[in-house]
């Protein structure tokens, strides 16, 4: 298990602690958690918090629609190696 020095979503909060890196971090400290006094005041369970379970319904619609580009421009890049593939042959 990874760990990673995450800091508070809220943004006027100033704590960091070091957690479970669930979102393979490589660089700048995540900040989609919410710190245990800030979960708190806010009813959120501080554990069952995940990169998405946070986010306000235009920022998971945002996320959805990236998803599905990442997906179409895969889709489009495998038809552009196939028939390269079938071209040479």
């Amino acid at each position: 298990m990874k760990y990673v020095l995450h800091i508070c979503k809220n943004k006027k909060c100033n704590n960091g602690w070091i957690d479970k890196d669930l979102t393979n971090a490589k660089s700048a400290p995540p900040d989609w958690k919410y710190c245990r006094e800030c979960a708190e005041k806010l009813g959120i369970d501080v554990d069952a918090q995940t990169p998405t379970s946070n986010l306000t319904p235009k920022e998971l619609l945002y996320l959805e629609k990236k998803k599905e580009q990442a997906r179409i421009m895969r889709e489009r890049d495998k038809r552009k190696i196939n028939s390269t593939v079938v071209n040479r042959g």
